[in-house]
């Protein structure tokens, strides 16, 4: 990703973490989890870049921060669609 390529171009080794995958097989149980993983991933972005001095990589941060919030709305969209 994004966060990774730029550590690792400043000599770092960036370390990935994965949740634990949702086994659901209905849709919109999926899409659910979906959206709480996206929800919880957009804080974590967001109380990171408050906390980093850089701004470029402040920047960064909130670059996908919004995107988590693109893929939030996507979901939910989608959710809405399935129950309708």
């Amino acid at each position: 990703g994004w966060l990774a390529e730029e550590m690792a171009s400043g000599g770092g080794n960036p370390v990935m973490e994965h949740t634990e995958v949702d086994r659901s097989t209905n849709t919109a149980d999926m899409l659910r989890a979906d959206i709480k993983i996206e929800q919880e991933v957009t804080a974590e972005y967001d109380r990171a870049a408050k906390e980093v001095k850089d701004p470029d990589l402040k920047k960064l941060l909130l670059r996908i921060r919004d995107n988590e919030i693109y893929h939030t709305d996507v979901f939910s969209d989608l959710l809405k669609e399935e129950q309708s």
